[in-house]
């Protein structure tokens, strides 16, 4: 072999980075490397390892295979190094010194610069923080182990075999189990007591046997003053461990009990980012969230009100400011809140009430929830936003809210914290029907203010005419109504080219006044406002002042400006960003549509409630919507929304693309997209923006099917045929039932068989009861007939695939494998490696329940090393599962026990908790099956903690079943008999086959009453 090559520099813009802190990958300047079989991958790592030092062939012989190597191990092993030369190093010549893997006497090495290698990276980040700790400093540690432990991608070494992995596995696990107790010590040691307590209980579960994280549990439940929970945690640990606590956690239950003030806790620090922390982290990504609005520039008056709000505000819970739009009471609820923002150290929420569904999402989401954790139904994202607003102190703003069911959900409901709520309707505030609201009336402002703020907004033009003794200003404030959104508007009109003076400004709003009194009448006829106005009522002046300034407004801009206006407030898609204005005014560049959002927003007549994103204030909208209706054509109009819903489409399939890159969907797409939409540059930046265009996207779709838009159903059922891939694995994707449905009806009033079989096909998705699967294999046929009618090629595709997979689960294996087998082979042949691996590990599942175990088991394998090949962490994941649950059928528990374990190490954890703890929950019945009772009990509690934040009935009902079955096992029939019985009644609640399994169990063991009030003669027999 040749002698020691010393490595060159590599430049910085292609560094190599290495990972094995999970699966094992590699990467140049972002992009993943092809490292190859488990063995090559299992080769680099125990160079890797070995921080530039040498290791001999032999060594690396031994480190691979230990006492069992291959027939001709050397040539095997320089095979290896020789293909990861090339991937390493593509560029090198032919015989040329290798500079990373390298060549010494008789060995190898990789020799890589610092900080190239996740675990030493990991290492010296423990260090630090081991220093850190030893100089009184936790917050220094607590941010370093943060970013230690946000290093690791689930099992380190995941997937590798051999002696040096093996030990290595070890070590790392070891490591960073004592780091995650250090974590929760740190954030106890700062305060941070009540949002460790999930994550510790999480821990506990994890890691049954080990007592550190069972103290901290212990101390985190303690100092939140849930003491009787603390001393619970002892009493577990009493039944868990054969030997009983240790006397560490001994001397901390006297130490509760006798009420130690030593035990109390630090004053609170700030709160960090704990992204990434890996599985026990806190949910949250942000402790202290501010996401109110900006406060409008110059923001003047209203002193008394503003006083009398914070009063309300120490006095009660939830303070409701109503009064007329425009009044000014968004502007007024910011100031407010920005003002108190001492009071509430946890954070400030915003929500805009306003044509929207998603508030509580959006509030979820500022809490640091991710789309992966967010749980299904109201009910259930109410109890998570409540719990965690429990121990905080937080100002919640409602903005423009419609009705008391609209808020009650809201309401942070805890003390400390408190709700301010904007609304038009005088009887919200009476209809919340709860102590502690007090509702504050905002009306027009005094005159005073009223000339202040024009001036503020005029740039001193109306100060200066009222000084010069004309009476201009004042009239301009009289025909504004003195409502701060007319002021505003007519002060831009005062300053922005070209100015007009007050006289003329006045005069013409006194012209406009006298022809809007009729047109308003007639307006105000077909305004379809739930809370429309009565006759007399000051909203009606205070809705004519507004148009009088809008219109005049209007007339005022150059046509460009103008169109853009009126068609701008066109989607209800709410604020848009620039990309999308574009789309909507036909603007060749963001640029240009730039310059007209920012005119009109410097003209008083958009808002900007983010950096980049502009929108109509309520009123306004109307106005301008108006005025489109009365200037622009239905053509025109239809268009402007045609070309948001082909610009959200064609972001949405580079979205799709960037996760899902050999996805059949963009290839059948029934609407030829006419833009390229907007550049998401990776998988991050497609997350985050299907994220935070869900809403948009959804209310676009909705708003074109509701007009029946010419045009429009086939591209948005494309684009919701997308985004249900795009949300798949998380709860969002339930929210598309409603525009699917209304897509569905168009398609069949229409006769577009194929827009209806795509549709029904994202109906078929199972939903609860015990009818559910049943249902969705009646539509998933009834989709693949009009389609096969259609000849369509995609729906035959995916929904006999997707009929296949609930044949399966109704255990109808026979019906299932012909149509898995297909879906395997149509998907492979359109490239679709990922879906046809999983279409396969499926089909494992058939074939053993068919008793051909042979087949299955070759099936599973081939599925399984596909999926490796195709190195996509959710891919393989879900072919793991599967073919995990075929060998426990089969009755090779290790084997099955293998494949989930991977399941697990194979995505970071966090990522989708919904597979999570289902793999956790079938883990549980492996290990049940496997006689470790135990380990059953703590896979099963694994799955129920981490099923406690999506909220999957039939994970609870697989979970508890397995926990009450170990239970038995264990002699503790009490707690059996409780996990058995919510087993059943949440799985025969969703129709899952396994309830007759549990029903049958209760039965048996428990004849007198095991199923609760139904007991045998219950309402499901199996």
């Amino acid at each position: 072999m040749p002698g020691d090559e010393e490595p060159q520099p590599q430049p910085e813009q292609h560094r190599l980075r290495f990972h094995v802190l999970g699966p094992v990958r590699a990467d140049r300047d972002g992009q993943p490397l092809p490292l190859g079989s488990p063995q090559e991958r299992a080769t680099l790592a125990v160079l890797l390892l070995r921080d530039g030092r040498s290791l001999t062939a032999s060594e690396l012989v031994d480190a691979l295979w230990g006492d069992d190597p291959p027939h001709r191990a050397m040539d095997t092993l320089r095979a290896y190094v020789t293909r990861l030369r090339a991937v390493l190093e593509p560029g090198r010549p032919f015989r040329g010194r290798a500079k990373v893997l390298v060549s010494t006497g008789g060995g190898y090495a990789v020799r890589v610069p610092p900080g190239s290698l996740d675990a030493t990276v990991f290492e010296e980040h423990l260090a630090a923080a081991a220093g850190a700790r030893a100089a009184g400093d936790p917050a220094g540690a607590y941010t370093r182990l943060t970013t230690a432990l946000a290093l690791w991608e689930g099992t380190a070494l995941a997937g590798l075999t051999g002696p040096y992995a093996e030990r290595e596995r070890e070590r790392l696990t070891e490591l960073r189990a004592t780091a995650r107790e250090d974590h929760f010590d740190c954030a106890l040691a700062l305060g941070r007591h009540s949002e460790s307590v999930a994550g510790l209980r999480a821990l506990t579960a994890e890691q049954p046997l080990r007592e550190k994280p069972r103290a901290l549990l212990m101390l985190a439940l303690h100092r939140a003053g849930r003491q009787s929970e603390a001393l619970a945690v002892f009493s577990e640990t009493g039944r868990l461990l054969p030997e009983g606590p240790g006397p560490e956690l001994v001397r901390l239950r006297e130490r509760i009990l006798a009420g130690d003030p030593a035990l109390a806790a630090p004053g609170a620090a700030p709160a960090a980012d704990v992204r990434g922390a890996g599985a026990g982290a806190p949910v949250l990504v942000s402790a202290v969230p501010d996401r109110l609005p900006p406060e409008p520039a110059g923001f003047t008056g209203r002193e008394t009100l503003t006083t009398e709000v914070r009063e309300a505000l120490a006095a009660g819970d939830v303070v409701v400011l109503t009064g007329p739009g425009g009044a000014g009471k968004t502007a007024l609820a910011v100031h407010t809140a920005r003002a108190v923002r001492a009071a509430y150290p946890d954070g400030l929420l915003y929500a805009d009430l306003r044509g929207t569904d998603t508030a509580l999402v959006d509030l979820l989401y500022a809490l640091g929830v991710t789309d992966a954790a967010l749980p299904g139904g109201v009910e259930r994202r109410a109890a998570l936003y409540r719990s965690l607003l429990a121990d905080r102190r937080v100002l919640v703003v409602l903005d423009d809210a419609h009705d008391p069911a609209q808020v009650l959900p809201l309401l942070p409901c805890a003390p400390g914290c408190a709700a301010l709520v904007t609304t038009r309707s005088r009887d919200l505030g009476p209809g919340l029907d709860l102590p502690g609201v007090r509702t504050v009336d905002v009306g027009a402002m005094e005159e005073k203010e009223a000339l202040a703020l024009l001036t503020a907004a005029g740039g001193g033009r109306a100060v200066a005419s009222a000084v010069a003794g004309g009476d201009a200003a004042r009239a301009v404030v009289g025909a504004c109504a003195r409502l701060p959104l007319a002021l505003r508007i007519a002060g831009a009109l005062l300053t922005t080219p070209p100015a007009w003076p007050p006289s003329d400004l006045a005069a013409r709003l006194a012209e406009e006044r006298q022809r809007l009194d009729t047109l308003h009448a007639d307006a105000s006829c077909t305004d379809a406002r739930p809370d429309a106005d009565r006759p007399g009522d000051p909203q009606a002046g205070a809705d004519l002042a507004l148009e009088t300034v809008c219109r005049v407004a209007h007339d005022a801009l150059e046509p460009e400006a103008a169109r853009a206006f009126r068609l701008l407030a066109l989607p209800d898609a709410g604020p848009l960003d620039d990309d999308s204005a574009a789309a909507v005014l036909d603007l060749p560049e963001n640029a240009r549509a730039e310059a007209v959002t920012g005119g009109l927003t410097r003209a008083g007549l958009l808002e900007s409630p983010a950096p980049g994103r502009h929108g109509h204030h309520a009123l306004v909208r109307l106005f301008a919507r108006r005025q489109s209706e009365r200037t622009d054509s239905p053509p025109v109009r239809d268009a402007a929304l045609l070309r948001l819903l082909d610009h959200q489409l064609a972001t949405a399939v580079t979205a799709l693309l960037r996760l899902n890159p050999d996805s059949p969907l963009p290839r059948h797409l029934l609407h030829h997209l006419a833009t390229a939409g907007r550049p998401l540059a990776d998988g991050g930046a497609a997350r985050a923006w299907t994220h935070d265009a869900h809403a948009r996207v959804l209310a676009t779709v909705r708003q074109v099917l509701a007009q029946d838009v010419p045009g429009a159903l086939r591209p948005a059922v494309d684009l919701l045929t997308v985004w249900a891939d795009l949300t798949a694995d998380t709860a969002r994707r339930q929210d598309l039932e409603p525009p699917a449905r209304q897509a569905l009806d168009r398609a069949r009033e229409q006769g577009d068989d194929t827009a209806a079989a795509r549709t029904l096909r994202l109906l078929a998705a199972p939903r609860p009861g015990p009818d559910g699967l049943d249902r969705a294999a009646h539509d998933l046929r009834e989709a693949l007939r009009l389609a096969e009618g259609a000849h369509d090629p995609l729906t035959p595709l995916l929904a006999g695939y997707e009929l296949g997979v609930v044949l399966l689960e109704l255990d109808r294996a026979d019906e299932a494998l012909p149509l898995l087998v297909r879906a395997e082979e149509g998907l492979g042949r359109e490239g679709s490696t990922g879906a046809a691996a999983e279409a396969l590990a499926h089909a494992a599942r058939a074939y053993i329940a068919l008793g051909r175990p042979e087949e299955s088991l070759a099936a599973a394998d081939t599925a399984a090393e596909r999926a490796r090949e195709l190195g996509h962490g959710r891919t393989l994941a879900l072919v793991l599962l599967q073919t995990g649950r075929a060998h426990l059928r089969a009755d090779r528990t290790s084997a099955a026990a293998d494949r989930l374990r991977e399941a697990l190490a194979v995505e970071p954890e966090g990522t989708a908790p919904r597979r999570e703890a289902l793999v956790w929950a079938w883990l549980a019945r492996c290990r049940l099956a496997q006689l470790r009772h135990r380990e059953a009990v703590a896979a099963a509690d694994r799955a129920l903690a981490l099923e406690a934040g999506p909220g999957d009935d039939r994970v609870r009902g697989l979970a508890l079943a397995a926990r009450g079955r170990a239970q038995l096992a264990l002699g503790e029939p009490r707690l059996a008999l409780g996990a058995l019985r919510e087993a059943y009644e949440v799985l025969a609640r969703g129709g899952a086959a396994e309830a007759a399994e549990v029903a049958s169990l209760l039965d048996e063991v428990f004849p007198v009453g095991g199923r609760g009030r139904g007991g045998a003669d219950g309402p499901f027999r199996g």
